[in-house]
């Protein structure tokens, strides 16, 4: 008998069609034999992907985050950066480019280098050099994703040869069929194979003025890091719900043997997703430690969930293309995706730091 019912972040009409379709393909999407844009243009007929965007709540947007990651982290993850795509544009006030909000167009973060420069971990690699009528890109970025033809890319730019006084550090956006930008795709990985991931390289890339987004990366990061990190977070948790729910179907396995752990995991659970809540509901006042250690938090939390998962599952878990595999492998994802679980706990350590400044004065 089942112990763990996987409740709704936020119960939204179209729930037990998403969770239906997520699971109706989780194996091909996971091959590769299926886009996990096919499942967002399917989600999207009914505005699920653009939840939020009004400035209020995002319980809506990462309840679907959530429920997509349960049956297929694939989808769920493709959804978060297509997501931080939209929210990019909105939050500089832009106008979406046509087809963001439908899917029909993908959307694609390549922000990792923004956030590591401004947490002192590494500089920013794609140089650009102003020219007439806008900049010029030379370098690249080592891992992105949703990269499909035409699509929408985002990236910070550090400008060479800005006059002094003035800003050099820009967000723009590119296509990716742009002339000079070249994509060396990453094939064979452990898990997300369909996610069209790979590195971008530019050589001389014309980005005409109208394209840059932003000139002052400090306050564009304030303001699209609550969306950034709380539907990655929803994902990251739902991941970890697809585990606990399957896991709670096992229970007597060895004589019981696991079942006194099982509270006490779940009372994590709980405690990430009252947290998760909390945050969303209302993001604007979201603070950064808050955000971070709630990323932090429920990638860790993966790992154990699909890990007692396997270990209550037993050998049929450990097939390479059953449902059990495929959430370890998936999990084993997070502590690399950006921000990395060593950006993570330097960020945070940082925090801590400070803390320990204040309490010695």
């Amino acid at each position: 008998m089942s112990e763990f019912t996987l409740e709704p972040l936020y119960d939204y009409p179209q729930r037990e069609q998403v969770l239906a379709l997520a699971r109706t393909h989780a194996d091909a999407v996971d091959r590769g034999e299926r886009s996990p844009f096919e499942n967002l243009r399917e989600i999207a007929k009914d505005g699920l992907i653009t939840l939020g965007r009004d400035g209020g709540s995002l319980v809506p947007q990462v309840s679907v985050a959530f429920d997509l990651a349960t049956e297929d982290a694939s989808t769920a993850f493709s959804l978060w950066a297509h997501r931080s795509t939209i929210a990019f544009f909105d939050a500089v006030g832009r106008e979406l480019p046509a087809g963001l909000a439908d899917a029909t167009v993908s959307g694609t973060t390549a922000m990792a280098a923004a956030y590591k420069e401004a947490s002192g971990l590494a500089p920013i690699k794609v140089e650009g050099t102003l020219v007439e009528g806008g900049l010029k890109l030379n370098g690249s970025v080592s891992w992105a994703s949703n990269l499909y033809p035409g699509g929408v890319i985002v990236l910070p730019v550090a400008v060479q040869n800005a006059p002094e006084s003035h800003p050099n550090r820009y967000i723009v956006t590119v296509r990716q069929d742009v002339e000079g930008l070249s994509i060396d795709y990453h094939r064979n990985l452990l898990a997300l194979n369909g996610t069209e991931s790979g590195t971008l390289k530019f050589e001389d890339v014309f980005v005409p003025s109208e394209d840059v987004l932003s000139d002052n990366i400090e306050a564009f990061l304030h303001d699209v890091t609550a969306p950034f990190l709380l539907v990655q977070s929803s994902f990251c948790l739902g991941l970890a719900a697809g585990a606990l729910q399957e896991a709670a179907k096992h229970l007597d396995v060895s004589q019981g043997v696991f079942r006194p752990e099982f509270p006490l995991i779940l009372a994590e659970y709980q405690s990430l997703r009252e947290e998760l809540v909390r945050l969303a509901s209302e993001p604007a006042r979201a603070e950064r430690r808050d955000l971070l250690s709630l990323r932090l938090g429920v990638s860790h939390f993966a790992t154990i969930a699909t890990h007692f998962e396997l270990q209550v599952v037993g050998g049929a878990g450990y097939v390479a293309d059953s449902p059990t595999a495929r959430r370890l492998r998936e999990a084993s994802f997070l502590p690399v995706q950006s921000p990395t679980e060593g950006h993570l706990r330097y960020e945070l350590a940082r925090y801590d730091h400070l803390e320990n400044l204040r309490d010695a004065l």
